[in-house]
């Protein structure tokens, strides 16, 4: 069994830098701080460790409480799904759950399997796979993170390169590319009216290192085989 499923992460006294404005990144911070403590120390445990995934809109829910862990509050509660790929082929489904105090620490991460032998399976889903890569010859450092979005952005305003988020994924890797990723959209989800684009990036720290420059069109097509995005240099990065 993976170790990523022996998890159950208590750090009452471990100093992190409060959650901050991230443009352009996911509609949920704290999911990214999730997969960055979960992918941390699952690399560190297991040498297999290749992908682990976070699902973000629609499967993630998140929850004020006045809880605690130990005699840490709780200010978050954020319970959804994901996937752990591993360097021997083998995937994964999990559903998990994460705490995080006032100032966006995260304070546990449990995830648990899903049976799938005994009929325990995500909800029916249409699954949008791809991967992500960049032209630069540079390896990436520890930490990074990759962000996609499935947008609609039929609504946006004129020269806007937002939308409605329709699905997101934030995946940690063993910092190899080309980091592959799944969003998962509900299998009723309705395309009528809608105007498909995939926003992507490579984040450290709460800034772009690489990135679409703008959203990539998709069409109902695009969803039958798998969708390579080729990232840019963020110019934030090349300052």
């Amino acid at each position: 069994m993976p170790h990523l499923f022996s998890l159950f992460l208590l750090f009452a006294g471990v100093a992190m830098p409060a959650l901050a404005q991230d443009v352009g990144g996911l509609s949920s911070t704290a999911l990214s701080r999730c997969a960055g403590r979960v992918g941390l120390d699952t690399r560190q445990s297991d040498a297999a460790f290749g992908v682990i995934g976070l699902d973000g809109l629609p499967w993630l829910a998140t929850e004020r409480t006045e809880d605690s862990v130990g005699t840490q509050p709780i200010s978050t509660t954020l319970t959804g799904t994901g996937e752990q790929r591993r360097r021997n082929g083998t995937s994964v489904p999990f559903r998990f759950t994460c705490v995080l105090d006032a100032q966006g620490q995260a304070l546990m991460f449990h995830a648990t399997p899903l049976m799938r032998r005994l009929g325990d399976v995500l909800p029916p889903a249409i699954v949008i796979e791809g991967a992500a890569t960049y032209r630069e010859k540079m390896a990436l450092p520890r930490g990074v993170e990759l962000r996609v979005q499935l947008l609609d952005v039929a609504k946006a305003p004129p020269g806007s390169s937002g939308g409605e988020v329709l699905a997101e994924q934030v995946v940690r890797s063993g910092w190899h590319v080309p980091i592959p990723f799944a969003l998962r959209l509900p299998r009723e989800t309705s395309f009528e009216g809608r105007k498909l684009a995939i926003a992507a990036r490579l984040v450290l720290a709460h800034q772009a290192l690489f990135e679409l420059r703008q959203p990539l069109p998709v069409v109902g097509t695009d969803f039958l085989k798998p969708i390579e995005l080729v990232l840019e240099k963020a110019a934030a990065a090349g300052r």
